[in-house]
């Protein structure tokens, strides 16, 4: 509408301008229009402010539909855990559970209660929880089993957020599946630029993400949780792509290695048993290249477990590096079965020791020289000798006497 009157206005210049250099309009009327037709509301403002923004089924649409994630929004499934511990035992060194507090996923409180621990408490250090011994006396403190139960039913198939998430299932002795823990201590494109290879206080995050100060004095579990919380919300759509990218390649893992199985490859082919040492020669010869042949038929399964396990969209440097990978396991499997045959080829000659002296002892005592023996002389040929008669001992040579 502005813009219409702007462009009159404009028109209604430029004819006066032609009129003063005795040019001529070809369509005053339409230069010249009359003035309700171009007059505007006084009410134009208070018009404006009450138009909504969207139109009213839009909006009932909108509000029906889940936030989705990122740009703050994340689903109703996701809660906050953050806990408080104190010291137990002679010094205490050691972390019991004080209070738990969680939060669901619009930072509404869903727990925030004191727990008393079964230990003796030493040390409650109370600069950093502000539990002291009277917090454990007053009412409405709970028994740390009953903490655990009701913990365990707020977290029971839900995502839960928080910072350094592993002392508080510690302390609270209870496991979470990991596809469903988010962690902002590990997660690395929260890092803080220049501190990527240290793992970030949750303060540190919080100044330099939300820039918000926390613990400048006594720790709330209740503001840790919604810290925690909002810094999962800034990269939440980054973080669950991420991680449904990883459980995708290893769902696919999972299947190659299920159906080589399925073909009669084994997945694990199982410790070496050792073998004992072979009676015969003969039999620890086999022995050995039993052992030979299993190593080698192991070897061969780890490759073929190794190949499977690749995933097929993975990127070219994945797949040189896992060609590597495989290489190296297919080398030390072979260096594994070359080093099980030479032990049992080694070990084949102690167990035979006995049978090999035996076999050798005849052999040599076959093959022993026997001392030359002399010709028999014919019977007369001692009296021969005596009485001066010569006595032919052999063949004579031609051209040769017998006198001579």
């Amino acid at each position: 509408m502005g813009v219409d009157i702007i462009k009159k206005l404009k028109g209604e210049a430029q004819a006066r301008q032609q009129q003063r250099q005795g040019g001529k309009v070809t369509n005053p009327s339409r230069i010249f229009e009359p003035a309700h037709k171009i007059f505007v509301s006084s009410n134009w403002k208070s018009l404006l402010d009450r138009k909504p923004l969207i139109a009213p089924k839009a909006a009932a649409a909108a509000a029906a539909v889940v936030a989705p994630l990122g740009d703050g929004g994340v689903m109703p499934n996701v809660v906050a855990l953050d806990c408080e511990m104190v010291g137990v035992g002679p010094s205490g060194t050691r972390s019991a559970l004080a209070r738990v507090s969680i939060v669901d996923h619009e930072g509404n409180v869903l727990l925030d209660r004191f727990v008393r621990p079964n230990e003796t408490v030493t040390d409650y250090r109370t600069h950093i929880t502000g539990i002291t011994a009277e917090t454990m006396q007053k009412k409405g403190v709970l028994r740390e089993d009953t903490a655990r139960k009701m913990t365990s039913e707020l977290l029971d198939d839900k995502i839960v957020v928080g910072h350094a998430l592993q002392n508080d299932f510690q302390a609270l002795l209870l496991s979470h599946p990991h596809a469903l823990i988010r962690d902002t201590a590990v997660f690395k494109p929260l890092r803080v630029p220049g501190w990527e290879k240290k793992t970030p206080s949750l303060a540190r995050l919080s100044e330099h993400w939300l820039q918000q100060k926390l613990h400048e004095g006594e720790h709330d579990s209740v503001e840790d949780a919604r810290a925690a919380l909002r810094l999962y919300r800034l990269r939440s759509r980054q973080w669950e792509k991420q991680l449904k990218s990883v459980m995708g390649n290893y769902r696919v893992g999972s299947s190659n290695n299920a159906s080589a199985a399925d073909d009669g490859v084994e997945d694990d082919a199982g410790e070496p048993v050792e073998r004992k040492p072979a009676a015969s020669a003969g039999s620890s010869g086999s022995g050995a290249s039993a052992t030979a042949a299993a190593a080698q038929q192991a070897a061969r399964a780890a490759a073929a477990a190794a190949a499977a396990s690749r995933t097929p969209n993975a990127g070219k440097k994945k797949r040189k590096r896992q060609a590597a990978l495989d290489e190296v396991a297919s080398t030390a499997a072979t260096k594994a079965a070359v080093a099980a045959a030479a032990e049992a080829a080694a070990a084949a000659p102690v167990a035979s020791k006995s049978s090999a002296e035996v076999g050798s002892g005849s052999s040599q005592r076959r093959n022993k020289k026997r001392p030359r023996e002399l010709p028999k002389q014919a019977p007369g040929a001692e009296a021969q000798k005596a009485s001066g008669t010569p006595v032919r001992a052999g063949k004579r040579k031609k051209g040769v006497s017998a006198a001579a």
